[in-house]
């Protein structure tokens, strides 16, 4: 770990290996690890003592005042967009809900440290960084969607057949981009096309198409010609296992062979969640699917088409015409 002190270093060892016994993902723990390290890098350049005795709630909205300023940075730049009050490039910075995740994923930190040492939570007092209900996540178009998959088209290739059940999977299941990373191979019931996901909220066991199905069939005929056929990990790459920024690369390059805007991986999840509404799936089976405790995240994902919903709605039930 770099950019923090050695006895943070510790701290967060002592961390991961209370998260180990308590059955953590690598998938959490590494998003866990990401806050961590933000949080402290943070502090050791605000000559913060380093330790967690020495922060309280004052400290943490220091912290939270701190990333309104921090850029998005990719492949170590910041990406720039256009200002549109002066039309000239400037740093795009860290959306409100970046900010609120890095926020969360700190607080469990903290948690188990009050529990091991004592003292007040620092959280207990702090301000959330608030949440931008005015710009809800865009969701994929179909369209979009099929732009994609039509880059996948050599039935042979591994690449593309890897990528297209990647994408059919996504779009199918709502899966968190952690979730897709850690499947198995052996976690695809392929007699009754069920797909066990496991993630911060626990497994799951959910379906999966006939369309997806078959991705995945293909999938797996050119997987077993690969050199790491025998890694556990379902989804491969040239040099094994696929890693986590793998799907996000994926990604990007298939938006670009289709000629459209870069998606990022969670906005299937968004669009899922609305398609799944939207065809009168019920909010606690969305829920369990989802892997979700809270219907406010029932209520928040495919927010940004809920009008569209309630509009489709009322047409088929009709009121006026009912009098």
């Amino acid at each position: 770990m770099t950019g923090i002190h050695s006895s943070m270093e510790d701290t967060w060892l002592d961390f991961r290996r209370s998260l180990a016994r308590r059955g953590r993902t690598p998938g959490t723990v590494s998003v866990y690890e990401k806050s961590f390290l933000n949080f402290w890098r943070w502090a050791e350049a605000n000559d913060i003592a380093p330790s967690p005795s020495a922060v309280d709630y004052r400290v943490l909205n220091a912290w939270t005042d701190h990333l309104l300023t921090v850029p998005v940075v990719r492949n170590g730049r910041p990406v720039l967009v256009t200002d549109p009050e002066t039309g000239e490039l400037v740093p795009k910075l860290l959306e409100p809900a970046t900010r609120r995740i890095l926020y969360a994923n700190l607080r469990p930190f903290f948690t188990w440290w009050v529990k091991e040492e004592g003292g007040v939570h620092p959280f207990d007092r702090a301000d959330a960084p608030p949440i931008n209900k005015d710009a809800p996540v865009p969701l994929v178009a179909i369209t979009d969607i099929r732009a994609i998959i039509n880059t996948c088209v050599d039935r042979k290739d591994f690449t593309d057949c890897r990528d297209l059940a990647l994408i059919r999977v996504l779009i199918d299941t709502g899966a968190r981009r952690g979730e897709l990373i850690n499947i198995r191979l052996a976690d695809w019931d392929r007699r009754n096309d069920l797909l066990l996901l496991d993630g911060k909220s626990g497994p799951r066991t959910v379906p999966v198409s006939t369309s997806t199905g078959e991705a995945l069939a293909r999938y797996y005929r050119r997987r077993a010609e690969h050199r790491h056929a025998t890694n556990p990990a379902l989804w491969l790459g040239p040099k094994g296992a696929l890693g986590d920024s793998g799907i996000a690369q994926m990604l990007t390059r298939r938006c670009d062979l289709a000629g459209i805007a870069h998606i990022n991986p969670h906005r299937f999840r968004h669009s899922w969640a609305h398609m799944f509404r939207a065809e009168g799936g019920a909010e606690g089976d969305l829920m369990y699917l989802a892997g979700w405790t809270s219907t406010e995240m029932a209520h928040r994902y495919g927010r940004s088409a809920a009008m569209e919903r309630a509009q489709d709605a009322a047409r088929r039930i009709h009121v006026g015409d009912r009098i």
